[in-house]
């Protein structure tokens, strides 16, 4: 039986702060008494794509915003209300319209829409656009989950994120696009909040950047044009048109390293809140969820679960809400003592009794933890920077500074008797993979499960600079089995018999993917594969 005891922080300040936000400032549906108007569009209202997400057996969300003038303040857009209306078909060319659906964009959620769309058949391919004021946008492409019971034999994915604007060119999202995958896992990172920097910390100049008149983000505007700036992208919006996204945020959402209630600037909680929900609002606006992840002042339920049949199931996390503030003061740690308390936790109680029942309740293949910062211990003695006292050095902002809470998520997995656990993950800029242990401290005791860290598509990374500190990262981390620093993505394909991760890499993101120059290329770095009934992975 897995027990929950957590150290309870005084949240009245917090629920009144709340309170205040959810009823008058942030979050709320106009209730449509204003009626929309005709509109007439001299230039493309569609500019920031359309995209398709969280899909169900019968149906899914599409979500598009009306911006003809994207980085404005207002996209460009009227105060007034607008009608949009999508159509969906059975076929690329939209000449077999089955379903139009009509929906309103309203200036207060930045006349964006999120049309959820029921009824249609399971485990199959459909196809979409939107239309306003004359305008048609770009065709997407969805995809329904099938049935609860169908005995599903491959499920092709992609994990993918931290995708900083002046890191790099999106090539990979183009690869991405090009896979023709199920769905896209995005682990988080999908903006960044810092302002305008012409060059990197080591004074180089960033491969592209942001206009000077970008402040780092604290206002709604602010978070509203860095999104718009990031799905101005035209290897993006390919990616989102051509499949499900099931999408999540970490903390460059809202800021650095962001735990619970608080920055590493030690903001008071009455003001950090305020900037929460000005993030999370903007968020929403901009990914394609369902009204069930419409915040609620500074907070939203991110935490939900897809079944691909009998074959997989997936519960997305949320690893930044609800966890307990970093211990030790952040950062990179030799040990850290507070980092062991029983009492802390990444999820929260309410979270890891949901997970808990979901993973006790599946019988599919694969269970699958799709979430955002590493799970499995890490020692990282030998990267640049971290000195080397001869005691192991843990990122206390991944599990390792809540050990007690990912002991509880291994006696679940224990409990639910999933022997097939995969847990995916990203925030690093690098891949990795790892086998996961019974007892952490025993790098001997049986395996349980395997993680899988997906690289970044272009925020920088680092590794260990000489072949002898890549070999004593190697040593001292006896579960990591594959570890890269190139920019990329991870391509998932499941079976009933096999996991396999390709671990997919891009040649530069230092020039856009397709020019007279240059066409950059993705190449599989390294593939591993789990079998089904036994933990561990093999490289090939």
């Amino acid at each position: 039986m897995v027990k929950f005891q957590f150290d309870q922080p005084e949240f009245d300040r917090r629920t009144l702060l709340r309170g205040a936000l959810g009823a008058g400032m942030i979050g709320l549906v106009p209730s449509g008494a204003e009626a929309a108007v005709p509109v007439s569009f001299r230039s493309d209202p569609f500019t920031l794509g359309v995209a398709s997400g969280d899909p169900a057996p019968d149906g899914f969300v599409l979500w598009t915003r009306l911006a003809p003038e994207p980085l404005k303040a207002r996209g460009g857009m009227s105060a007034q209300p607008v009608e949009v209306t999508v159509e969906i078909a059975d076929d690329a060319a939209m000449h077999r319209i089955l379903r139009t659906e009509r929906s309103i964009a309203y200036l207060e959620l930045a006349h964006s829409v999120h049309v959820e769309v029921e009824g249609l058949a399971p485990g199959r391919d459909y196809f979409y656009r939107f239309r306003a004021g004359g305008a048609d946008s770009p065709i997407g492409r969805a995809r329904t989950l099938p049935a609860p019971d169908a005995t599903l034999q491959q499920l092709r994915f992609a994990a993918a994120g931290c995708q900083r604007w002046e890191g790099g060119y999106y090539s990979a999202w183009r690869a991405i696009a090009e896979d023709q995958l199920d769905f896209v896992f995005h682990y988080g990172d999908y903006i960044y909040e810092y302002g305008f920097a012409a060059t990197d910390k080591n004074g180089a100049p960033w491969p592209r950047t942001m206009s000077k008149d970008f402040p780092t983000c604290y206002t709604l505007t602010d978070y509203r044009r860095r999104y718009a700036l990031y799905k101005s992208d035209a290897d993006l919006k390919a990616a989102h048109a051509s499949c499900p996204f099931l999408v999540s945020f970490d903390d460059h959402e809202i800021a650095n390293n962001w735990a619970s209630d608080s920055d590493p600037k030690q903001t008071p909680p009455e003001a950090f809140l305020v900037r929460r929900a000005m993030a999370l609002q903007a968020w929403y606006e901009h990914m394609p969820v369902r009204r069930a992840q419409r915040p609620r002042g500074p907070d939203v339920t991110a935490y939900r679960g897809f079944r691909f049949g009998t074959l997989a199931d997936l519960a997305v996390l949320d690893t930044r809400q609800y966890r307990s503030r970093q211990p030790c003061g952040d950062g990179f740690l030799p040990g850290c003592a507070e980092a062991d308390g029983p009492g802390r936790t990444m999820l929260g109680a309410a979270q890891e009794q949901w997970l808990a029942a979901r993973l006790k309740g599946g019988d599919a293949t694969w269970r699958v933890l799709a979430q955002q910062v590493l799970f499995a211990p890490f020692d990282w003695r030998g990267f640049p920077g971290i000195e080397d006292t001869g005691a192991p050095v843990a990122d206390v902002d991944t599990w390792s500074g809540a050990t007690a809470a990912r002991d509880r998520v291994i006696a679940m997995l224990r409990e639910a008797k999933a022997d097939n656990a995969v847990v995916l993950s990203g925030d690093l800029h690098r891949a990795l993979a790892l086998e996961l242990h019974r007892d952490w401290r025993d790098p001997a005791s049986p395996c349980v499960g395997v993680e899988f860290l997906s690289t970044s598509i272009s925020s920088p990374g680092g590794a260990p600079p000489t072949d002898a500190a890549l070999a004593a990262m190697h040593r001292n981390n006896p579960h990591l089995k594959f570890f890269s620093d190139q920019r990329g993505y991870t391509r998932h394909t499941v079976t009933p018999p096999n996991w396999q991760a390709e671990f997919r890499g891009i040649d530069s993101i230092s020039l856009p993917g397709q020019t007279v120059q240059t066409v950059q290329t993705v190449q599989t770095v390294r593939t591993l594969t789990v079998e089904a009934g036994r933990p561990g992975l093999i490289t090939r």
